[in-house]
């Protein structure tokens, strides 16, 4: 799960690095790709949601469920699973946030038509970090659930050895 998000910021980098026309590689074409702003704007309206009522362990946690050998309850996995999902609604509604404050503020100066094209640049950079966040919450959110199937295949296999082992028991008797 590590090397597919480690995929993904490649790719997203490579991605923003090309020249189109020249299909060429351009690194100055990654200073177009960074806002700090927007970045904080997104990481503004979604840590604090995680710092209230504990939900930072549980979010946590559900990183180290990527390490293979982390084993915890499957209670403890549920709540990290919830945590992801919330997450996920949380940040897709900070991005969409960011970037109708972004607009708003761009209409708001609309007489200057010369820093529209790098005002709309911002507002669409706060709704594609928001995606960029979402995509590295997606491995984890598969993970949790993986851990959770895997979890209850085991309660499975444990209720289904007592049961042959019930019905071994019935078959002597007789």
């Amino acid at each position: 799960m590590i090397m597919e998000m480690i995929s993904i910021l490649l790719g997203i980098i490579l991605l923003g690095a090309v020249d189109y026309g020249l299909g060429a590689v351009d690194m100055k074409l990654m200073l177009y790709l960074i806002d700090f702003p927007s970045a904080i704007i997104i990481l503004a309206l979604t840590v604090p949601v995680l710092l209230r009522g504990g939900m930072w362990k549980d979010f946590l946690r559900a990183w180290r469920l990527l390490e293979k050998k982390y084993t915890c309850h499957l209670s403890e996995i549920r709540r990290s699973l919830d945590v992801i999902e919330m997450m996920q609604k949380q940040v897709f509604c900070a991005g969409i946030i960011g970037m109708l404050l972004s607009f708003i503020h761009i209409l708001h100066q609309l007489s200057d038509l010369t820093s529209l094209g790098p005002n709309i640049a911002v507002a669409i950079l706060t709704m594609l970090y928001a995606v960029i966040f979402e995509m590295l919450l997606l491995p984890l959110q598969i993970e949790a659930k993986r851990r959770i199937i895997d979890y209850m295949e085991v309660d499975t296999d444990v209720e289904s050895a007592a049961e042959c082992e019930a019905d071994k028991t019935e078959d002597e008797r007789i």
